[in-house]
């Protein structure tokens, strides 16, 4: 039980918790930096660039690329080790094992959610905001030649799969906000036409200025927040 633990456990329990996520970051940070070639490779191969040509402009820039590549790849393999952490120094609060077992569910549905946006940045998001700024310049073909700097190409990607694996944790944080009183369900369904606009602005700043790209961008987003409407009604209907 909670109880039972001191003061000073808990920061020992929480310090172990925390060096177990740093040394996980830091081995799959050192697996992803052996591969950050094949990782490179992947990451070209989500758009098109073979009407690009890519620069090293620095003789260290070659080594920042890997290393940057390297820490995402530390922070994406570790996410499901983090939500375990967090899960077992929250354990003792959980005297109800059904409870606990409820706390576990949710977890490996943050780490779904988190799966499926990293897969959606990498196959739309990642296609369609690169050809449509490739789009741009070829528009003035024989005048502008396309050479990007390849550090901060893949920053531009890197970035594009952390954003989107954000936007699929929001159903997870809206729970997490009806679970401590700041929302609750009929907040939830009042506030749905201005989430909805929000999804569509947020949609467009991420893809090319038209509407089936829009679209293709924001209809997932409103479907999570329908699913998570649902959840909530389901998980706190005796409110």
């Amino acid at each position: 039980m909670l109880e039972e633990m001191t003061f000073f456990e808990h920061l020992l329990e929480l310090r172990k918790r925390l060096l177990t996520v740093v040394l996980s970051v830091i081995i799959f940070s050192v697996c992803g930096y052996i591969y950050s070639e094949n990782i490179i490779i992947l990451l070209l191969d989500a758009s098109n660039t073979s009407v690009a040509e890519f620069q090293v402009l620095y003789i260290t820039s070659m080594f920042m690329a890997k290393i940057n590549i390297a820490f995402l790849t530390g922070i994406i393999f570790s996410f499901p080790i983090i939500l375990y952490q967090i899960l077992a120094f929250t354990k003792p609060a959980f005297q109800d094992e059904l409870q606990f077992i409820k706390i576990l569910l949710f977890l490996f549905v943050s780490i779904f959610l988190f799966t499926v946006g990293i897969l959606f940045g990498y196959y739309i998001l990642i296609p369609l905001s690169v050809n449509f700024f490739n789009s741009i310049s070829l528009d003035l073909n024989g005048v502008i030649a396309l050479n990007y700097t390849l550090e901060n190409y893949l920053i531009y990607l890197s970035w594009i799969l952390i954003i989107s694996s954000i936007i699929y944790q929001v159903p997870i944080l809206l729970v997490i906000l009806v679970k401590i009183n700041i929302l609750d369900i009929n907040t939830l369904k009042k506030k749905r036409p201005y989430v909805i606009i929000a999804f569509f602005i947020l949609a467009a700043f991420l893809t090319p200025p038209d509407p089936f790209s829009q679209l293709l961008v924001a209809l997932p987003m409103i479907i999570l927040y329908e699913i998570t409407i649902f959840i909530v009604y389901f998980l706190f209907r005796k409110r």
